[in-house]
């Protein structure tokens, strides 16, 4: 499966070497598709790069992996993605004097107003509430870490499921995109369990009987 990841910091680094492992096509959107590092990744997964607005031209899957700040820009350059499934692991926050709060919550989510922006595409969140170290490896023992994912198509919810499991999680489908409203806050709790932990080394697991 070809997939576009527009943002190559260290969470769509890390899909992208866990995808092109899979044998999945991986390119990259960036800004500027020359930079350095970014040509040195590519090669050492197989990945290419190009211009944002041409990343997701015959792409399956769209990652949008970059700062949330930087979304709108995104969405002015890539289009409407009519027909694509556009997997969305940015985190709307907002820094204060308290630290960091969501941009969105209760009513709605980030993912639910990306949606509305986006109104032919099939948007699902995913990715947003975990360290890029899990990404490398979601195991910890013989347990695989969990991940949660949400949206409202069902063949897309199919390929993100998928893509889920190729990275070694357990991939946790929890519903309609309305259940972002959940999902999006997960990343203050993982943030805030990393610093009185100690540790990033750590990933949510949902157990059953």
């Amino acid at each position: 499966m070809k997939i576009a990841i527009i943002g190559s910091g260290h969470i769509g680094a890390g899909l992208a070497r866990a995808w092109a492992s899979k044998g999945h096509t991986i390119v990259f959107g960036a800004r500027a598709p020359e930079d350095a590092e970014l040509s040195t990744l590519c090669k050492g997964i197989g990945a290419t790069a190009a211009l944002v607005a041409d990343a997701p031209s015959d792409a399956a899957v769209i990652v949008l992996a970059m700062p949330f700040a930087a979304l709108d820009e995104v969405l002015r350059v890539v289009g409407g993605l009519d027909g694509k499934v556009v997997i969305d692991c940015t985190n709307a926050v907002e820094r204060g004097p308290h630290g960091m709060t969501l941009k969105y919550g209760h009513t709605t989510s980030a993912a639910e107003e990306l949606q509305k922006k986006l109104p032919g595409a099939h948007v699902f969140k995913s990715f947003n509430a975990q360290g890029a170290e899990n990404l490398a490896n979601p195991v910890y023992g013989d347990v695989r870490a969990a991940n949660f994912f949400c949206g409202d198509a069902p063949e897309g919810k199919r390929i993100v499921k998928g893509l889920v499991e190729d990275i070694g999680f357990e991939a946790v489908d929890v519903g309609p995109l309305t259940n972002a409203r959940l999902l999006e806050p997960m990343m203050l709790l993982w943030i805030a369990a990393s610093k009185t932990l100690g540790t990033r080394d750590l990933a949510f697991k949902l157990l059953r009987r």
